[in-house]
């Protein structure tokens, strides 16, 4: 940000936008009225361009991992550049506390106090803070002498206002169900997924509008079913191998353009985050979380994850299963509107169902209660909310600039 051509003035310095997003940047208007949008080779002479009054008093970098080692040698010579009332703060977003090694490149700043980081999720921010604080208390000289201990870490969510997203009738049937993000089994259980909805669909076709296999190597749909055939989508990259027997209710699409990436998410019923391990609710954020927000598609998850990330901890917005009930079981009862198989099942063989087990039952009622559909009002309220979170964290790190 500076101040050469109007207060708060925001310029922008990117590489060409891949898949397309430069029509969502468009489409939003985000530095039509503004900003400045020019190429990021251009940004150190620009930053360097005028080194007093109304020379450049912030830097937001999009990601401390890259940008800010990228960035480092010619920030410091910009620093250096200028005299004591006309230095600059640098604010660095950051999604994984574990891919740290950038970490050498902070203590600098930190001595400074000209760097803080925007966290977006409050287990990240939670899991720099922790680990700023055990470093700060080390006795190696490198570590406690790098000022880690008064890095701020905010949250911040950045949720964009997509427009033109579907009107959705309601009531309605869920059909399409979503789960996003890059085709690795280390980052999604597509193979629990896959595996459960197989048994699922033999035990129950017709629940999830399919013929019975019978002799054939997938699964029919039957498209007199009352309720439509369900399909799950998997939106992504790379490659990711899909059993016989989904091969009608599974759907694959790759690197899409965004508009149509948002567009397809937009126009699915509900989506899975399908987190294979721990990461996603100790040290990283995930983008599926934001992205089905900003879509106004609710999310099935656990408790755990409504508390881990905070601002989806809403009702308004996430559907929520208890922990016992696996996501296929979730979505069949969704679907049907009918939880009787899930609570006459005994996984564990212990002679007590699933139906038997008071906290267990209530959460499920609860879950068929709330339903899964969100009306159009209850997304608008808690955006709302979500934009006065931003807007907090914004006006302290505006707060901060000399």
């Amino acid at each position: 940000m500076d101040s050469q051509d109007a207060p708060g003035q925001i310029h922008v310095f990117a590489q060409p936008f891949p898949y397309g997003f430069q029509e969502v940047v468009d489409d939003l208007h985000l530095w039509k009225h503004q900003g400045v949008r020019a190429e990021h080779d251009t940004f150190i002479n620009f930053l360097n361009s005028e080194t007093g009054d109304g020379g450049v008093d912030l830097i937001v970098l999009g990601t401390c991992q890259y940008d800010l080692p990228y960035w480092y040698d010619a920030l410091k010579d910009a620093w250096n550049r200028r005299d004591a009332d006309h230095k600059f703060k640098i604010v660095c977003y950051v999604h994984n506390a574990k891919d740290m090694e950038w970490d050498r490149w902070i203590p600098y700043w930190a001595q400074r106090n000209a760097i803080r980081l925007l966290a977006i999720g409050s287990h990240v921010a939670k899991a720099f803070q922790d680990k700023f604080a055990e470093a700060a208390d080390s006795r190696d000289p490198h570590l406690f002498a790098a000022d880690f201990e008064h890095v701020s870490v905010d949250v911040h969510i950045p949720v964009l206002d997509i427009p033109n997203l579907p009107a959705k009738e309601a009531p309605r049937h869920l059909v399409r169900a979503v789960i996003q993000g890059k085709f690795e089994i280390e980052r999604r259980d597509y193979v629990r997924i896959f595996q459960e909805l197989i048994e699922s669909l033999n035990e129950d076709p017709a629940a999830w509008g399919y013929y019975p296999l019978e002799s054939r190597t997938a699964f029919e749909p039957n498209h007199d079913s009352p309720i439509p055939p369900f399909q799950l989508l998997l939106v992504g990259s790379q490659y990711l191998g899909v059993p016989d027997e989904l091969a009608n209710v599974v759907v694959i699409y790759r690197d899409l353009p965004y508009m149509e990436f948002y567009d397809l998410i937009a126009n699915s019923d509900i989506v899975l985050p399908a987190f294979a391990d721990n990461s996603y609710y100790e040290f990283r954020a995930s983008s599926t979380v934001a992205l089905a927000t900003e879509l106004n598609v609710p999310m099935l998850v656990t408790n755990r994850t409504r508390h881990t990330y905070g601002f989806i901890d809403d009702d308004r917005i996430v559907v929520t299963r208890p922990a016992a009930m696996s996501e296929v079981q979730a979505l069949k009862a969704l679907r049907t509107g009918d939880a009787s198989s899930f609570f006459a099942s005994d996984p564990a063989g212990t002679g007590m169902t699933m139906g038997e087990i008071p906290a267990v039952r209530a959460g499920v009622e609860q879950m068929m209660w709330n339903g899964w559909v969100k009306s159009k009002s209850e997304w608008e309220e808690w955006r709302e909310w979500l934009r006065q979170q931003n807007t907090q964290v914004a006006e302290r790190i505006l707060r901060d600039i000399p």
